[in-house]
């Protein structure tokens, strides 16, 4: 409230809060609005926000993450610098703290996933992960209306769906400053009827974005998976195709990744350019890992069965494998040496199936969707 403006709005969703939230709402004075309806979830209370307020831009900010001062007037200066932006937004920083809340000790943390990218590289980052939260961006209303109300069918990553929606749609302009504090939570969360330990919730938010994600790969046209949105030839087609297949791969979807990753390569036999191989070397980085790799011996025959395909198969291969070297030295750095040995097999796997003496002992390519179903699963 102290850094709202004269014609701003402060509306609280209270979706069945249990706490004091109520009476603490009461002791409020300023331009503050409540409604107060039964629990029904994230997506339904931002909706029922929406459906609410008036005003040109709307900030969703999550009730137990911290505002940095003046973010408002940081974030909305990006609209200035580029009129035609609809979605503007900065970095952040997280913290937890020793439970003693109001005004318990905080520590501050590093900024978690992080992509510092051009306006025109913003869609292809974020569906590779998330990394820009509510919280820390403001968003224009006239672009809210235009992608629709929030999937209230999806029980987790409700804010990553609206994310890749919005920005499909609208251009995005950004701050290198740090505009809010992100809460890290331990114990239990989620709902009252479905209660996740902390140390569960990535296992449950890679779920939901696969769901997402596979989706999205049904209905959105390839040429999203372009900067430029737009496939002149069979090389953009091709990186087209690597691209979506990265963005899948991450989300561990793995038989439609490889099924892209076998299309991209019927486009054309040309050398890959330097682009798509900078594509491929991020399939393995999503920042929940990709244990699967080691867990399944048909999924590493069938990434390996690229490099039988062509000699831009083998440079494929390669280039998966320089990228998996990262997932090495993270296990290293991070002191999981069962984790270090087991990517680093993978590696090299990967390596000698790019060599042409590989190549000639890899499993004979199959990449029609059949076979690659039966072969693999969506998840290990």
């Amino acid at each position: 409230m102290r850094q709202m403006g004269p014609d701003d709005e402060l509306l609280v969703v209270n979706d069945g809060s249990t706490d004091e939230t109520e009476s603490v709402l009461r002791e409020q004075v300023g331009p503050i609005s409540t409604i107060t309806t039964r629990n029904r979830g994230k997506a339904a209370a931002l909706n029922l926000a929406l459906q609410n307020t008036d005003r040109p831009h709307v900030w969703i900010v999550d009730d137990d993450d911290i505002l940095v001062p003046n973010a408002r007037s940081h974030l909305l200066q990006q609209f200035d610098r580029d009129p035609g932006a609809e979605i503007a937004y900065g970095r952040y920083l997280r913290f937890n703290s020793d439970g003693t809340e109001p005004r318990g000790r905080k520590s501050l943390l590093q900024t978690g996933y992080w992509v510092d990218c051009k306006s025109d590289r913003f869609l292809l980052a974020t569906m590779e992960d998330m990394f820009v939260h509510q919280p820390g961006m403001i968003v224009a209303r006239s672009l809210y209306d235009r992608v629709g109300p929030f999937d209230e069918t999806l029980n987790r990553s409700v804010d990553y769906d609206m994310l890749v929606r919005l920005a499909i749609e609208g251009r995005s302009v950004s701050t290198d400053r740090v505009v809010f504090y992100q809460r890290q939570h331990g114990g239990l969360r989620g709902s009252s009827a479905a209660r996740i330990r902390s140390g569960d919730m990535d296992e449950v938010w890679v779920e939901s974005d696969e769901k997402i994600f596979r989706r999205l790969h049904a209905e959105l046209p390839l040429s999203v998976y372009v900067s430029k949105r737009q496939i002149g030839n069979r090389i953009d087609r091709r990186q087209a195709l690597l691209q979506r297949g990265t963005i899948m791969m991450r989300k561990r979807a793995w038989n439609i990744a490889l099924r892209d990753f076998h299309l991209a390569l019927d486009q054309t036999e040309a050398p890959l350019r330097s682009s798509d191989r900078i594509i491929a070397r991020r399939a393995f980085s999503s920042k929940y890992g990709c244990r699967e790799l080691f867990r399944s011996r048909s999924l590493m025959r069938g990434i390996a069965s690229l490099a039988a395909r062509s000699a831009a198969g083998r440079e494929l291969a390669r280039a998966l494998a320089r990228g998996l070297f990262w997932r090495v030295r993270e296990a290293v750095r991070n002191r999981r040496p069962a984790d270090a040995a087991n990517y680093a097999k993978a590696v090299l796997y990967f390596v000698f199936a790019s060599t042409r003496l590989g190549a000639m002992f890899m499993p004979k390519p199959q990449h029609s969707a059949d076979t690659l179903d039966q072969g693999l699963t969506s998840s290990s």
